[in-house]
């Protein structure tokens, strides 16, 4: 079971403002059940309402999110301006669903899309639990 709560209607894309609570609710929605290694990005604007969504299935090394995240940049994309990205851990044989890495991640993620003039505004791990790397180095949230 997500650690999502749902959501009743989608959102209507370039109208609807994404904040925290709905892309929360978008990414339970779009998660595949039961729980697979899946990297899922909401496509937003500039004004933070939703585009579109990606999913990319079958991301089970912890690193996929940048060949993920590099499909996008490589994109001529002028409406894009932000992301939420969330990663989809299955833990298994003992591997825990958050890696002592992620904060790496979380930073060099950041520094790719903002090179490529898109914000990173989060990105969840999602396993036995919801983590965001960016609460683990203290930054605040982006939204």
């Amino acid at each position: 079971m997500s650690s999502f709560c749902s959501l009743h209607r989608f959102p209507r894309a370039g109208i609807d403002r994404i904040d925290p609570e709905l892309a929360r609710s978008m990414l339970a929605l779009v998660m595949t059940e039961p729980q697979q290694c899946e990297t899922i990005v909401l496509l937003l604007d500039h004004e933070r309402r939703g585009l579109g969504v990606l999913v990319v299935s079958g991301t089970v090394a912890f690193d996929s999110i940048f060949d993920v995240l590099d499909a996008i940049t490589s994109r001529e994309l002028d409406r894009l301006g932000s992301v939420v990205v969330a990663s989809i851990r299955v833990p298994e044989n003992g591997r825990d669903d958050l890696d002592e890495r992620d904060v790496d991640r979380w930073l060099e993620c950041s520094s790719m899309l903002e090179d490529a003039g898109i914000e990173l505004v989060e990105w969840f791990v999602v396993g036995r639990s919801v983590h965001c790397p960016r609460d683990l180095m203290g930054e605040p949230p982006r939204w």
